[in-house]
């Protein structure tokens, strides 16, 4: 796990253009820091230590060093590939599982990213044709922004890095403000700001000396598993276990502690299970639990009843409203977006937790996508005919959001912004729609891991984990898991009314039954208890003295707030916050809610 970050057609001052981007990745990587230089090409790196803490240092080369790599994550099969290019004649001088992506490289050309099982974002130069890719991993897992403006080409894993570079404008996006207004995030490919894009999942980007520029994707959510379709649902259920316990033993591997985030929930729980039969030692779970929270249910028990059965060192941590007013400057400048989802704020709180005692946590991120577990997958046939239609009528994003019940604003945001548009276009509709056809549920579910799985809940691990330097892994997003979970017929997914039912089937031998049928509790925060009159008023005089109502991008005289719904606020002055921190930026140590006044 680091954090990346490079240029292409850049001939001045090479060197501390990287040491630029560097600073603003340590708390990505602590253990060491490496570029690489060949003309107008650089690439560096900080780097986080989790496999080969000896000799795994980036950047690394091939062998006569005409292909260089700098890599964010990991490449969970490296061993198997290792052992497959050794016997095919090439030189390893790491244990690192980024070598064996260069000397892949030289066997199968960029197709080789087909080959890895991982999670990442990568930068590969060949220095034979004078070429740069970067990639990244099939779910989205790792990010990686670019940006290519009068000619000069960069990217990097953060945001912070190319702004800092002084070579990239800040002018914003509206698109993508507005879809973080309606949404709550902001999805790919979009970020923030005009000029830098985010790379998709599942493609990589190539550019050469002559600045010209190639995405291609390697894998797609539509693409289907290279063995049929499970029969029957006994046969369905042996082939997920089997693909899950591989997944799990895949990311067990490491050099550094590993622990899991259980949170009593299906997912979480089901990665506990898997995680320790594939560990050799006990794992450490860490719990996060609101004891101020009147409308959050208490899943310590569940939680503990998991813990238990796979004998695992368990811990447990309390979140309440004087951690959401302490972390929210610091939240906002580490996810670097407007980013309105405050589960930012547990997260953080067992990230830090965790960080003590290990480098690696697992987590259950991607089963209420794969297998129908939010709310609004267990609509009415009637619903479903309505969403059928309106896919093709709205498109997929507006018909997903109001599925989601983000939209909480009753009046316009237009009212309110003057630059708001409610243009979403979805880049993966058309193959959605030509991969999924009738089944209109297994629609809805790869709309969502195209959507909210990706620019919501992976970009808030991975930006929160690493805020702490602590390397998040998804054992459920394991591509095969999740080629095979996306095509099994939706009447596996919810049947008899219950959602998640293969899943849970599945998991029927390892996990208690009170944890697997019981009521669904999501990771959220309760903001609803945390905002108080008191906040309430603080966040209102922040709106209003604020600097988006000074650039006349907010009409403050259009808001009522008396009568705003409690998330409209918060986006709000979210979005605000971020506008000092990353537009107009102050001071980002010891920032306190106060200090925005």
């Amino acid at each position: 796990m680091c954090g990346i970050f490079g240029y292409s057609n850049i001939k001045e001052n090479g060197e501390g253009l990287l040491r630029v981007m560097a600073n603003q990745q340590l708390h990505r990587g602590p253990d060491s820091e490496g570029f690489h230089i060949d003309a107008g090409f650089g690439m560096g790196i900080r780097r986080l230590s989790v496999i080969d803490l000896v000799t795994g240092n980036q950047p690394i080369s091939n062998e006569d060093k005409s292909v260089w790599i700098v890599c964010n994550g990991e490449i969970y099969n490296y061993q198997e590939l290792t052992k497959e290019l050794k016997q095919k004649g090439h030189r390893f001088y790491t244990n690192s599982d980024v070598e064996c992506v260069v000397h892949l490289y030289e066997e199968y050309g960029i197709e080789c990213l087909k080959r890895l099982n991982g999670m990442f974002g990568l930068a590969l130069f060949d220095a034979k044709k004078k070429q740069l890719y970067i990639a990244r991993d099939r779910l989205g897992i790792k990010p990686l922004y670019y940006s290519n403006n009068s000619g000069r080409f960069l990217f990097s894993s953060e945001l912070k890095s190319l702004l800092a570079s002084g070579l990239v404008s800040k002018e914003l996006d509206w698109q993508a403000i507005s879809r973080y207004l309606d949404c709550m995030y902001i999805s790919v490919p979009l970020s923030p700001f005009k000029q830098i894009k985010k790379l998709q999942p599942g493609n990589y980007l190539r550019i050469d000396s002559s600045n010209e520029i190639v995405i291609e994707p390697y894998w797609e959510l539509s693409d289907r598993p290279a063995e049929a379709l499970p029969g029957s649902e006994a046969e369905a259920v042996e082939r997920l276990t089997l693909i899950f316990k591989d997944a799990n033993k895949l990311q067990i591997r490491a050099d550094v502690p590993i622990c899991v985030f259980l949170s009593g929930g299906v997912d979480s729980s089901a990665v506990t299970a898997f995680g320790a039969m594939a560990s050799p030692i006990p794992l450490r779970t860490f719990h996060v639990f609101f004891p101020e929270s009147s409308s959050k249910i208490n899943e310590r028990q569940y939680a503990a009843m998991v813990s238990k059965r796979y004998g695992t060192i368990h811990s447990e941590v309390a979140v309440g409203r004087q951690d959401f007013l302490r972390l929210i400057p610091k939240l906002i400048w580490h996810l670097e977006e407007p980013f309105g989802d405050l589960a930012s704020v547990p997260t953080y709180i067992i990230s830090e937790m965790a960080r003590k005692e290990a480098t690696v946590c697992l987590n259950g991120s991607g089963g209420d996508e794969l297998f129908s577990g939010y709310a609004h997958h267990r609509k009415d046939l009637l619903v479903r005919r309505w969403a059928y239609s309106a896919f093709d009528q709205l498109g997929a994003g507006s018909v997903i959001r109001r599925l989601h019940g983000k939209t909480y604003n009753a009046g316009n945001w237009r009212d309110v912004f003057p630059g708001y548009t409610n243009e979403f276009p979805s880049h993966a509709l058309d193959a959605i729609k030509a991969s999924f056809g009738n089944d209109v549920l297994n629609r809805i579910l790869a709309e969502d891991i195209d959507g909210y799985l990706q620019s919501n809940v992976l970009f808030l691990l991975d930006k929160i984990a690493m805020a702490v330097s602590l390397e998040g892994r998804v054992p459920l997003l394991d591509h095969r898991f999740v080629e095979l979970a996306a095509h099994l017929p939706s009447s596996w997914k919810i049947k008899n009314g219950e959602k998640k039912y293969i899943f849970k089937k599945m998991l029927e031998p390892y996990l208690p039954h009170e944890v697997l049928y019981r009521k669904k509790e999501g990771f959220g925060a309760p903001l609803n208890d945390w905002l108080d009159n008191r906040t309430r008023i603080t966040l209102q005089r922040i709106i209003e003295g604020g600097m988006l109502v000074k650039l006349q991008l907010l009409k403050k005289e259009n808001i009522r707030f008396q009568s705003i719904v409690p998330w409209d606020l918060w986006k709000i002055a979210c979005l605000e916050i971020w506008y000092r921190l990353m537009v107009d930026p102050i001071e980002s140590s010891n920032l306190t809610l106060e200090g925005f006044l």
